[in-house]
């Protein structure tokens, strides 16, 4: 699939590269203009300066200098200008434009793994959504290129054509077969080298991604040298399958430098009698090939970024559910869950309990959208969890797993993530119910504070308030808690007890707990035992 079409296929991610891509190669155009019709001006007012000057104080004083002065200055601001623009909307297109596309792509993502249609590792979704998408920004950049290379060269052979009938001809035909050539050559050459460096970069992020995920036991087993050099070895491999494309694009983006300057040379010589007019369309012919350039780079790039796209397109034929959300103002939404003879509706509290391996975690990911396997099959509004989407139960479920994930950044930007529009009051309430307000406070920046990847600079009960807090302001009619007072000391979970139990009191949030400590199981109102 060719990632226009690709953009185009996913509702409102072509709208914003629509919308200003008019704009972008109106500039474009005007660059391409501007830079032959600026070298070609200059090429003839230095020529005829220099003729009229040795010709004689008479010619000397009739030639008119301020004219052409004048449009060389006007074409270099409207170049300087042009350029500007053209990369302004060509850029701001395509950042506004993978935005869009990108939170559609993960949404696929999601949706794909909670139905298990689509199981990517760690590498695969770096490769398939960072790496390759990042392909496309490329192509939308450059697609200005292809108007401003046509304009470039139909202005070029205009002025080549004062200089008499073969210039024109001849420049055309060698310009043309250079750019026929680094296309042809980059579709025969390109590809493979493009296959092989994707091949390099998805199995050593799929290597480095699988190896941190087993940094303990690789340092417990003595295995940190073996694994070194495996890391060494598929590094080597990606280097060296660049540096073949880096070869490649090379000598293919020597051709139309090379052929500029042969028909730079082609034009003079086949220039009649006037040598400020065979000077313009020299000079015309070697700027036109600037204007190619940003063709000729396209044509080189295209084929990595249809190999991305080809890939992209397994994940964007990916269905989002378009069924309209639940309505979360209705009180009666609710689920029905195996063991409970009645519906359960928010504001009850369950407490889940079991052996290991009995589906407790299954359960929870499974209201939440996560996975779709809990052996217990709980209905939510009447349908089955499994059915409804990870989309769909977000608006219902706020969950906070046992081994929570936060991101690098500060406390307030981690407590943001649960929903847009909180407000300080909001935020302090959340910490208080979590025990970790006074913690907070203590710190130099409070809510600023910069707790580092995964929240290094927080111990391990820090961090599991913190995402419990986060769960809170997620603001969901029910509230999934899996182990939340893990590690915690008895004091600060029989705080944590009391000042949660109040807070789901005043809000008439309903809780679904999974815990085996006995203190966390005052909140429940009832307790259901899977079996195993």
């Amino acid at each position: 699939m060719m990632p226009d079409k690709l953009l185009d296929a996913l509702d409102g991610c072509g709208a914003p590269w629509t919308d200003t891509r008019r704009l972008a190669i109106v500039s474009g155009i005007a660059v391409a203009v501007a830079t032959v019709g600026l070298l070609a001006l200059s090429g003839w007012f230095i020529t005829a300066a220099a003729i009229a000057g040795a010709a004689g104080p008479i010619s000397a004083r009739a030639f008119n200098y301020l004219i052409p002065s004048a449009m060389i200055r006007l074409l270099a601001i409207v170049r300087t200008a042009a350029r500007y623009f053209e990369r302004l909307l060509s850029h701001r297109a395509s950042l506004s434009t993978l935005a869009a596309f990108r939170g559609v792509m993960f949404r696929k993502a999601a949706t794909a793994e909670a139905q298990g249609t689509l199981r990517l590792s760690g590498g695969d979704a770096a490769t398939l959504l960072v790496q390759d998408i990042d392909q496309l920004e490329d192509h939308l950049v450059r697609m200005p290129a292809l108007a401003g290379a046509i304009a470039g060269g139909m202005l070029t052979i205009a002025l080549a054509a004062m200089a008499g009938p073969w210039p024109p001809v001849l420049v055309a035909a060698v310009l043309a077969t250079a750019a026929v050539t680094c296309r042809r050559l980059a579709r025969q050459w390109l590809p493979r080298r493009a296959d092989d460096v994707a091949t390099a970069v998805h199995e050593l992020k799929v290597a480095v991604t699988e190896y941190a995920a087993s940094a303990a036991e690789i340092a417990v087993y003595g295995l940190t040298d073996l694994v070194s050099a495996q890391l060494e070895f598929l590094a080597g491999r990606h280097d060296e399958a660049l540096r073949r494309q880096a070869r490649t694009e090379a000598m293919i983006g020597a051709i139309l430098p090379a052929a500029s300057g042969v028909a730079s040379a082609v034009a003079i010589v086949t220039a009649g009698a006037e040598p400020a007019l065979a000077a313009m369309a020299a000079l015309a012919t070697a700027a036109s090939g600037e204007a190619l350039l940003g063709y000729v780079r396209g044509q080189i790039r295209a084929p990595s970024v249809q190999d991305a796209s080809r890939r992209l397109a397994e994940l964007a034929a990916v269905e989002l559910s378009d069924r309209p959300p639940l309505r979360l103002a209705d009180s009666s939404i609710g689920f029905v869950l195996d063991g409970v003879p009645e519906r359960l509706l928010p504001g009850d509290r369950i407490a889940i309990l079991g052996a290991s391996g009995a589906g407790k975690t299954r359960l929870l990911h499974t209201l939440a959208g996560l996975r779709a396997d809990a052996p217990q099959r709980p209905t939510v509004g009447g349908q089955p969890a499994a059915d409804l989407g990870i989309f769909r139960l977000r608006q219902i479920f706020a969950l906070v797993p046992q081994d929570a994930t936060l991101v690098a950044g500060t406390v307030l930007d981690n407590l943001r993530l649960a929903r847009p529009g909180l407000r300080e009051d909001e935020i302090w309430s959340a910490l208080h119910a979590a025990r970790l307000d006074d913690d907070i406070r203590a710190l130099p920046d409070g809510l600023n504070q910069w707790i580092g990847e995964g929240g290094a600079r927080f111990s391990g009960g820090q961090r599991k308030r913190l995402a419990l807090a986060r769960g809170l302001l997620a603001d969901r009619p029910w509230l999934l808690l899996d182990e939340p007072s893990e590690g915690l000391d008895a004091a600060t979970e029989a705080e944590i007890v009391s000042r949660l139990g109040a807070w789901l009191a005043r809000t008439g949030q309903g809780l679904v707990l999974v815990s085996h400590r006995p203190a966390m199981l005052a909140l429940a109102q009832r307790v259901v035992v899977l079996a195993p």
